[in-house]
């Protein structure tokens, strides 16, 4: 009796034991178990903001589904992306539980080279294997991080934008550049009217078109219409957007590139629309207070000698510089990169779409060259290096050709501007295979 009460009390302890160890071990089990979902809802996380964060720093629209699906590779997580202007969709799959999670994010593309180069910096340091978690954090600082330059800073750099670029690259005098700086001016303030109240930015780029055409007209025979008027404009003008939307053609992102090239022609025609309606407007008022004027055919005949370009130059790459939010680490690079292809140019004697294809041809390599001596984002000099090339200008000539009823000349000017797109792609993307294999990593989040 005795060895029996034993037994039952051993038994006792032994099955208390092992309820024990049985809890501590389902609590263990389920502190692995939260412990792996949160883990897998930061990587999550970490990839929505980075994709979020490409789109609105002004990332190369081609590249950022590759730069994700790396980053996400990189961190195990089984994720698909897919790109649209406007839109990005991102969707989490789970093998094991056949389950998947979708997201669709909404967001504009925007230009901020020194968040951009930021934002570069964090993934390249995920891909090396830096945690995700101090990723996270160093990400959510730079999207709080407030503009490098105060306001007043940021509208000298669209009336100098505007200014220095109507001799550059409209022929402009020096009374067009006078003009085209204020008109450059009015553009910025209702920009920043239009970021702080989305109602109003549904016509901003109609609304700033309209009055740069009225005051460009204006000014009558003292100034170059075309030249002003484009001036002015010159931060709007789609010729970059046509040039991406060439790029994702040609990287095979069918549906992406068409949309964006059919809004960039539309764009296109929203600005010549505007410009052509507020120079309409003013004859109107002139008509109505002086009687019938006519436009003298020697107002464009005035331009600058070349050589001061060089002098105006650096005041055009500071302006643009101050615009994209680029910071003083990225100055040089910028200004080194546009210069080569500002110079090639102006000075080569070949037609329009060679010289394009050359010139960023010049600029990819140098862009490229630069980024791998330096160890900076290299796609930063190259935007600003291309800016100077894309054809947004000749795009809204040709749409002002067709509202003068000169519609034949008016699609010479928009084939013109498709072909010195292709162009400039062309020389693009042959830079980069002729730096892809000596530097592999030179095609990350790059043109």
């Amino acid at each position: 009796m005795v060895l029996d009460n034993e037994k039952l009390k051993q038994d006792r302890e032994d099955n208390a034991a092992a309820a024990a160890a049985a809890i501590l071990k389902k609590d263990v089990d389920n502190r692995t178990i939260h412990h792996d979902i949160a883990e897998i809802l930061t990587r999550q996380s970490f990839l929505i903001m980075m994709t979020k964060a490409l789109i609105l720093y002004g990332a190369p629209s081609h590249r950022i589904e590759e730069t994700c699906v790396l980053l996400a590779r990189k961190m195990e997580v089984d994720a698909s992306f897919s790109l649209l202007p406007g839109l990005m969709t991102v969707s989490f799959s789970d093998p094991e539980t056949h389950t998947s999670d979708t997201r669709h994010l909404k967001c504009s593309q925007g230009m901020d080279m020194s968040r951009l180069a930021e934002v570069h910096r964090i993934a390249l340091a995920v891909l090396r294997g830096e945690s995700i978690e101090k990723a996270n954090r160093e990400l959510e600082q730079v999207t709080l991080e407030p503009p490098i330059y105060p306001l007043w800073l940021t509208l000298l750099g669209w009336l100098g934008s505007s200014a220095c670029v109507a001799p550059l690259a409209f022929g402009g005098g020096w009374y067009d550049m006078v003009v085209a700086g204020f008109c450059g001016l009015m553009v910025g303030i209702l920009g920043i009217v239009a970021g702080k109240f989305p109602v109003y930015g549904n016509v901003f780029e109609m609304t700033s078109s309209i009055l740069v055409g009225f005051v460009a007209k204006a000014f009558g025979d003292r100034v170059c219409f075309s030249a002003v008027a484009l001036a002015g404009v010159v931060v709007l003008l789609p010729g970059l957007l046509l040039t991406q939307a060439i790029m994702e053609l040609s990287s095979r992102n069918i549906v992406s590139g068409a949309v964006r090239m059919f809004y960039a022609l539309m764009y296109a025609f929203f600005l010549g629309f505007g410009l052509a309606l507020g120079a309409e407007a003013w004859d109107h008022v002139s008509y109505s207070l002086r009687g019938p004027t006519t436009a003298s055919p020697t107002a464009c005949q005035h331009p600058i000698s070349r050589w001061w370009y060089f002098l105006i130059y650096p005041a055009v790459s500071v302006c643009i510089n101050i615009t994209f939010n680029a910071n003083l680490r990225q100055w040089f690079g910028m200004t080194f990169v546009t210069a080569v292809g500002l110079v090639l140019t102006l000075f080569l004697q070949t037609g329009p779409q060679i010289t394009a294809a050359i010139a960023a041809f010049a600029v990819g390599i140098t862009g490229k060259v630069y980024g791998r001596l330096t160890g900076q984002l290299s796609y930063v000099p190259l935007l600003s290096g291309v800016l100077l090339l894309v054809p947004g200008s000749v795009g809204v000539r040709g749409i002002l050709a067709i509202i003068e009823s000169d519609p034949s000349q008016g699609f010479t000017f928009v084939l013109t501007m498709i072909h010195v797109s292709v162009a400039i792609t062309l020389g693009i993307f042959c830079s980069a295979l002729v730096c892809y294999p000596f530097w592999r990593k030179s095609t990350f989040m790059n043109f």
